[in-house]
């Protein structure tokens, strides 16, 4: 951060699944800061215990790891925000959530994943209308794939062809995290990155049955 010109930077290590982790964490964006006035959230974890690509979920219902994944992926987003409002409603500022096309679009590989990002849609889409009379605007950032290592680990057991063309649709890191700050600052209320997100969500709205097959 300080290589791209900010006067100082902060961190905090933590696991967002413990609660006392999210108050350590927003405590000292308090002490330290004096304040917030922007809180992105994309954190993401527990999927690695699946393996390298998620199977139907009928293959392994496995509650346990749906709980401690819904624990990081949803309700920490949730926590983290909550505890941050106080600060927000007194800058004005803004949430933005880093969600993603499969909450807006449903996938039958990726239940759990697609489950926890509906739900921040969900949670976050209201809690919009509940901050407007405090002026904190709520920016949902709804991705496709971004070129990680992460991703590229999840796609080894498609084949070469597969994943060849799988590349050439994902999105750069650095293109992303621009377009997430750009729609931070700008207060936008979602924001789509790519391009095909926003199409692939307006085709289901006018036809889901063609989406879901």
């Amino acid at each position: 951060m300080k290589d791209l010109g900010a006067q100082e930077a902060i961190y905090v290590a933590g696991d967002m699944g413990k609660p006392e982790d999210c108050e350590r964490t927003i405590q000292t964006a308090s002490d330290k800061l004096g304040g917030l006035d922007y809180i992105i959230l994309n954190h993401w974890g527990s999927s690695h215990k699946r393996g390298k690509f998620p199977k139907v979920w009928d293959a392994d219902p496995d509650m346990d790891f749906l709980a401690d994944y819904t624990n990081i992926n949803y309700l920490s987003h949730v926590r983290l925000a909550s505890l941050a409002l106080p600060m927000l409603k007194k800058s004005q500022g803004n949430i933005t959530v880093v969600t993603g096309l499969l909450g807006k679009v449903p996938n039958p590989t990726f239940t759990f994943y697609t489950g926890a990002k509906f739900a921040l849609d969900g949670f976050f889409s209201s809690l919009r209308c509940e901050m407007k009379p405090h002026n904190v605007s709520i920016t949902l950032a709804v991705l496709g794939s971004v070129d990680t290592e992460g991703l590229r680990g999840a796609i080894q057991d498609l084949g070469e062809s597969a994943r060849e063309y799988f590349m050439k649709t994902v999105a750069q890191p650095q293109d992303t995290a621009k377009v997430i700050i750009e729609g931070a600052t700008l207060r936008k209320r979602e924001i789509y990155h790519p391009s095909y997100t926003r199409a692939t969500c307006i085709l289901r709205a006018i036809a889901p049955s063609i989406v879901e097959k």
